[in-house]
């Protein structure tokens, strides 16, 4: 979450808490406070003041609905004496999808990669060969991927689930003469 959807909660949580310490005042039996609204809300400088309160109230409210459905872009940042350098989820994805790739009994992998308090966690759906020992292959795939991510990233892979999908049937080739 960025500086700005800080601030943005900050200010769309005091002003709910606002409208609802109002709201219980009013509910209670006050009035007054009633009364002093609806003597705002005819007043031409009250209706801008609580319409310039309403509206930042609805932007901070569509900001913030923006921003919880919006996916997470996860970065791996390095500090170095020249500057920064970011490695991205999809770069990191690529690297794992290639390594993977490369272990003997892998069809297709799918990755899915997260940045975690300690590390990068993975987790993985692979679709494998019938020949292969899964268990020995699933060992394979931990062994060369905490080592690529660890060589390349700079970071240690602190988990990494395998999901066998489906063992895939022999692929038959058919002969056309």
């Amino acid at each position: 979450m960025g500086l700005l959807d800080r601030l943005l909660l900050t200010v769309y949580t005091i002003a709910l808490m606002v409208f609802s310490a109002l709201t219980v005042i009013v509910t209670a039996g006050d009035t007054g406070l009633f009364n002093a609204l609806r003597l705002a809300l005819l007043n031409p400088e009250g209706r801008l003041i609580t319409g310039g309160i309403s509206l930042l109230v609805l932007v901070s409210s569509a900001r913030l609905l923006y921003s919880s459905f919006r996916p997470l872009r996860m970065r791996v940042v390095h500090e170095t004496e020249f500057g920064e350098v970011s490695i991205s989820r999809e770069a990191v994805e690529n690297l794992v999808q290639r390594v993977s790739k490369q272990v003997r009994g892998v069809r297709e992998v799918r990755p899915r990669v997260s940045l975690g308090a300690g590390g990068i966690e993975a987790d993985l759906r692979v679709w494998v060969s019938p020949d292969v020992n899964v268990p020995e292959l699933a060992r394979q795939l931990q062994t060369s991927l905490h080592r690529a991510i660890q060589d390349v990233v700079g970071v240690e892979l602190i988990t990494l689930s395998v999901r066998v999908e489906n063992i895939a049937g022999e692929v038959r080739r058919v002969h056309v003469d």
